[in-house]
């Protein structure tokens, strides 16, 4: 196909350092295109709080609203996911949240 082909020996190309932008796209695109039709909870936002954490904004059925969820970039972040749907359906983590006018609920998971 007359296309050259470049190889790329990966035992010397140094892998770069992930960044902050890395890290907030894994959890995005991880809540935004699930491995199932119809994913749950439905990510409807979402905004930086910090260096190194993000607030989501998820829809879940039994609220009547969007429910908050506050996460860290960093650490455990399979794990945070995997758990996700079921730590923020549980109604005694959420503390109703005034101060944040997009959410009726939030969940702080920065420290799980």
């Amino acid at each position: 196909m007359s296309t050259p082909l470049i190889p790329v020996d990966t035992t010397v190309v140094e892998p770069a350092d992930s960044s902050h932008t890395d890290h907030a796209l894994r959890v995005l695109r991880t809540l935004a295109w699930p491995f199932v039709e119809a994913p749950s909870p439905a990510l409807c936002g979402f905004l930086f709080t910090g260096q190194d954490s993000m607030r989501l904004y998820l829809a879940v059925e039994k609220a009547d609203g969007l429910i908050a969820a506050d996460v860290q970039l960093t650490g455990a972040l399979t794990a945070l996911l995997a758990a996700l749907p079921s730590l923020i359906g549980e109604e005694e983590h959420w503390v109703t949240h005034t101060s944040d006018p997009n959410c009726v609920h939030a969940v702080d998971l920065t420290t799980w």
